[in-house]
Formats: structure tokens, C-alpha cells, sequence
């Protein structure tokens, strides 16, 4: 049992690994900062010099003076630097100096001297949980630290405002976006999350669907225990779960391949789906038309293929 749950462990660790937490977190900084969108240009993994050395993501205003209505925009100046963490990574001193480091390049990058002065740069350190030992470390080196709002914490004393942002403490209602990027989610702010990604258009709900498949996937224990109680949690799983359920297709694609008969693929497509719904990600409903069948057939060939019809 031990090694059993030994390697589950070792396995949810080398898929959380590959999740691709940073596009993830650029699409949860636009939808936290929709409200301003109009105001704001961003620009993903930021081209520092020729070679590898990028910033996470940057943000600059379009109007100068425009006044940003999310409180994480309160700091921002024209040019917005963000250096985010995942779950992870550790958040620590050499960070903090890398982004200001990056700050540095960024602002001699242009043509001209001084076309970005310096008090017109900000840096922005994210990462779900707070840093306590970066914050000691900040306080011996004679930075200051202070809190400024739930989950906000300004740096005082560096060569350019920095705020810390601990995605954890933030309020759920006004910063669900970057609080539901965590492999720590609970169903409350998962529940929140969803609420807030079904009134998207169609734009903003593409951009969800990138932190979705990443939330998600770095949460599916919870996430499956969440999933039954409601249909509406498995009428989202079925999009976020859009990239398995191929998987699980292309497998059973596979199989009926290697059988050399059209009947064994089909028998391997039902039962990739059919494990999908045993398992509640998806419906019979939705699984009989991703089949191309009727839900009378789509049952009986999942009888055939010996599982249970769950109860409606």
C-alpha cells in the first residue's frame, strides 16, 4: 500500500511538473486585470537580450495616468514588471534580485537614453504562498516590509517599487483569478473560479481554459471528489478535461490499430469513455455524442464492454 501510494505521489509530482504554470498565470493576469484591459498592453515572456533571459510577464499602460481599479495595479507605473513562481518554485532572495536585475536590462533595452526612467518601472513578485524567509532576508538587508492589503505586501527601499503579492491571501471574490492558480485549490474558490469563467465571452473564456487545464490537472484528487455533487462541476470538467479525453481516444485509437479492426478501435474508444464516466468526469450523455452514437447504443456498448450505467 505504501509503495502504491509512494508512486502515485512520485507520479502526480512528475505531471504536475510538466504543467505549464507560467502561460497559465499570463492568462490569469489578463482576466485578473480585464476590468483595465483597455489601459493595459501585455507582453508574455519578455525578450530581454538575444539568448534565453526572459521576464515572466510585463505590463505597461497605455495612458500614463490612467488609474488601474484592480488593487494589485495600485503600484503600477508605466512599465510593470512580473516575476511569478509556481507552486514549486521557491520564492527567495536571488528572485528578488533578478527581477530587479531584469528591471535594469529592461529599462537600457530601448534606442535612446533614458527612454524608460527608472521611477517609470515597477517589479511585481507573485507566488501562491508568502515567502516568509525572502521577507526576513529582505528586512536584514534593510528593505522594508509592509503590508498593504490582504495578500499585497510593498517593498520599500529598492531601486524600484516592488510589491509581493501571496496569491493564497488574496480575497477570493476580487482576485479569484491568481488565487485559484495553486495546487492547493478548495472547492470554494474552485466553485468561485467557475462562476466567474461562465459570464466570459468567448475571448476571456479561452484564456480561462489555459488556468483550467492547469488548476485542475494539479488538483485532480480533489477535483474528482468535487466533481460528482453537481452536474454543473462536470459540464466544466468536460472542458477542462478536453486534452485527456482525446488522450484517451487517440489510446483507444491505438489499441483498435494494433487489433487490426475497426470493432476493436470503436471497443477502445468506449472504453476510454466510458472509464471517463465511471470515473464522473464526463456524462453518458456527453460521452455517447463525443462517440458519434445514440445514448441507447452508447449504453449498450457500454454494458457489452462490462461496466455499470451509473444512475441518473
Amino acid at each position: 500500500m505504501e509503495k502504491e501510494q509512494t508512486k502515485n505521489q512520485q507520479k502526480n509530482q512528475k505531471k504536475s511538473q510538466k504543467l505549464q504554470w507560467h502561460p497559465a498565470f499570463c492568462s490569469a493576469l489578463r482576466l485578473e486585470l480585464l476590468e483595465d484591459a483597455e489601459n493595459l498592453e501585455f507582453t508574455d515572456e519578455f525578450q530581454l537580450t538575444e539568448k534565453p533571459l526572459q521576464i515572466d510577464c510585463t505590463v505597461v499602460k497605455v495612458k500614463r495616468d490612467c488609474k488601474i481599479k484592480n488593487e494589485i495595479g495600485k503600484i503600477f507605473r508605466k512599465h510593470n514588471i512580473f516575476e511569478y513562481k509556481s507552486p514549486m518554485d521557491e520564492l527567495n532572495i536571488d528572485t528578488f534580485y533578478k527581477a530587479v536585475a531584469y528591471a535594469c536590462l529592461y529599462k537600457v533595452l530601448p534606442n535612446h537614453v533614458n527612454e524608460i526612467p527608472a521611477e517609470e518601472s515597477t517589479i511585481t513578485l507573485i507566488r501562491d504562498r508568502k515567502p516568509v524567509k525572502l521577507m526576513h532576508e529582505l528586512e536584514k538587508s534593510g528593505y522594508g516590509c509592509k503590508k498593504e492589503t490582504a495578500g499585497i505586501y510593498y517593498v520599500n527601499g529598492a531601486m524600484f517599487p516592488v510589491q509581493i503579492i501571496v496569491s493564497s491571501e488574496l480575497e477570493t471574490e476580487m482576485h479569484v483569478q491568481l488565487k485559484a492558480l495553486t495546487n492547493q485549490l478548495n472547492e470554494t474558490v474552485m466553485r468561485q473560479y467557475l462562476l466567474e469563467v461562465s459570464a466570459f465571452a468567448e475571448r476571456e473564456k479561452n484564456l480561462a481554459d489555459i488556468v483550467l487545464q492547469v488548476i485542475v490537472n494539479s488538483n485532480m484528487e480533489k477535483v474528482r471528489e468535487w466533481k460528482g455533487s453537481e452536474r454543473i462541476m462536470c459540464e466544466a470538467l468536460r472542458v477542462l478535461m478536453a486534452d485527456e479525453l482525446n488522450e484517451e481516444r487517440m489510446e483507444g485509437q491505438r489499441e483498435g490499430r494494433i487489433e487490426g479492426r475497426r470493432e476493436g478501435q470503436r471497443e477502445g474508444q468506449i472504453r476510454a469513455y466510458a472509464s471517463l464516466i465511471k470515473d464522473g468526469i464526463i456524462t453518458v450523455e456527453i460521452g455517447a455524442e463525443k462517440a458519434g452514437m445514440s445514448v441507447d447504443d452508447f449504453t449498450k456498448e457500454m454494458k457489452k464492454a462490462g461496466y455499470v450505467i451509473p444512475a441518473v
